[in-house]
C-alpha cells in the first residue's frame, strides 16, 4: 500500500444536493454530530473529513463504503475494523481537510494561521521551544509557532493518546537544515512538513520513516468518484 497524504480544499458554499449526498456517505453517529453544529463551515469540515477517509479506504482496499466500520481507542483515535495493518489519521482546519494513510501508525495536523498572543503560546510549548520561538524576529514568530503546533499535534495523534500527553512535556525542534528532532530522545518517531498555502500549516508524524514527497490534491468530483466506485463491477 502506498503511503499518501491526500488533501481537499473545503468549498465556501456547497449545493444542497452535494451536502445531502455527503450526509449519506458517513455514519449515523457522524450525521448526528453534524446536525448539532452551529456553523455550516464546521459541518462541511466534519463531513468532508470522514468522507475523505472513507474515499482513501475505498481506493486502497477495494472495500465498499457501506462496509466500512470504525472503532476508537480509549483516547478517541479511530481505526478501521478488521484491517489492523491499515493506519490513517485525519485533520481539518480553515480551508483544508487532510488524511494520512500508511501501514504504520500516523498522525497529521493542519492548522489555519491566525493571530495569537505569544504570551499564551508559552503555556503550550516546552521551555526550549518557547525560547527558540522568541529568538525569531517578530514577523517570523507566528508561522513558526503554527509549524511547531502542527508538529506537536501530529505527534500526539500518532501516539494515539490525545491530550493525555501534556504539550509542554516534550520538545520538537526544527533545525537549520529543516531536519526535525524529538526530545527527549528514545522514541522512534519521524516528522515531515508540507506546504499547502500561505495561510495554513501541515505536519505529519509516523512510526516509520516513510512519507510521500508531496501531498495529493483531490477535487470534490474525485472524492465523489471514489466513494461511488462499484468495486464488484469495477465501474462507477
Amino acid at each position: 500500500m502506498n503511503v499518501e497524504i491526500i488533501v481537499l480544499n473545503i468549498p465556501s458554499v456547497m449545493g444542497m444536493d452535494d451536502y445531502n449526498w455527503l450526509l449519506n456517505q458517513v455514519s449515523e453517529e457522524k450525521r448526528g454530530r453534524v446536525k448539532k453544529l452551529r456553523f455550516l463551515k464546521d459541518a462541511y469540515r466534519t463531513l468532508l473529513g470522514e468522507a475523505l477517509v472513507r474515499a482513501a479506504i475505498v481506493s486502497r482496499l477495494g472495500l465498499g463504503n457501506e462496509h466500512i466500520r470504525f472503532a476508537k481507542n480509549e483516547y478517541g483515535k479511530p481505526s478501521l475494523v478488521s484491517h489492523g495493518s491499515f493506519h490513517f489519521n485525519v485533520s481539518h482546519s480553515g480551508e483544508w481537510v487532510a488524511v494520512f494513510v500508511s501501514q504504520a501508525p500516523v498522525g497529521i495536523d493542519v492548522e489555519e494561521i491566525k493571530p495569537i498572543d505569544m504570551n499564551i503560546a508559552e503555556s503550550f510549548l516546552s521551555e526550549r521551544e518557547y525560547q527558540r520561538l522568541m529568538s525569531y524576529n517578530h514577523g517570523e514568530r507566528l508561522p513558526h509557532f503554527y509549524e511547531l503546533w502542527t508538529l506537536k499535534e501530529s505527534y500526539i495523534k500518532c501516539k494515539g493518546e490525545g491530550l493525555s500527553i501534556p504539550l509542554h512535556s516534550f520538545s520538537i525542534m526544527v533545525n537549520e537544515d529543516r531536519s526535525i528532532t524529538l526530545e527527549p530522545e528514545g522514541e522512534h518517531y519521524f516528522f515531515r512538513t508540507y506546504e499547502l498555502d500561505e495561510h495554513h500549516k501541515l505536519a505529519a508524524c509516523s512510526e516509520a520513516d516513510r512519507f510521500p514527497p508531496n501531498v495529493k490534491r483531490w477535487s470534490f468530483d474525485e472524492l465523489r468518484m471514489m466513494l461511488e466506485l462499484d468495486w464488484s463491477k469495477g465501474i462507477i
